[in-house]
């Protein structure tokens, strides 16, 4: 009799300790969601974050008097010499490339022309404006793009969105206007 007691109370023991392990396996199902729910809303939030920084950004970089046209047509106009002064000066002030990169996410910012274009044979020898090439009897169609700031993390991270608007380009040295766009690329690290 005492052995079946004992049998009986084993087989007792085991099926508590059954719907214990069943119990705590469920709980870390629940914690397991939980944490990718909770995980991929945070990571929306940071890229709404993220991108609502970028359009601020975007509106305060045309109206910036370092950039800005001089006169009453400055709406949404950049110079172009006072605009590859401005980057060279943030490549060179690493308290401003801080201040930058210290943002929520990181970006490029880029001005691109697009008209007048650039010439087609030498489209795929473009590379960034500078100073130089603004004395450049070909200018404004020896080159279509002006990095202002380039993040140091974007060689380990991925473009995922583009954010842009028009702009005026103003040639002080033609005394032209041209066309183009105000570009932030936004990245994210993978």
């Amino acid at each position: 009799m005492r052995i079946i007691k004992n049998k009986k109370g084993v087989i007792e023991m085991m099926e508590t300790f059954m719907i214990l392990f069943v119990i705590f396996i469920l709980i870390g199902f629940g914690m397991y969601f939980f944490y990718k729910i909770s995980s991929s809303s945070g990571q929306k939030t940071h890229t709404d974050i993220c991108i609502t920084q970028s359009t601020g950004m975007l509106s305060s970089i045309v109206k910036m008097p370092d950039i800005q046209c001089n006169g009453k047509e400055a709406e949404a106009c950049i110079d172009i010499a006072k605009l590859a002064a401005f980057s060279e000066g943030i490549k060179a002030d690493k308290n401003r490339r801080k201040a930058i990169e210290s943002s929520v996410c990181p970006k490029r910012i880029t001005v691109e022309q697009a008209y007048p274009y650039p010439d087609l044979e030498r489209k795929s020898n473009i590379t960034n404006c500078t100073r130089m090439d603004l004395n450049n009897p070909d200018f404004p169609k020896n080159c279509g793009k002006w990095n202002v700031f380039e993040p140091a993390t974007a060689k380990n991270a991925k473009a995922s969105r583009l954010i842009s608007t028009p702009v005026s380009l103003y040639y002080p040295t033609k005394d032209e206007y041209g066309i183009g766009r105000l570009v932030i690329t936004l990245y994210t690290t993978t």
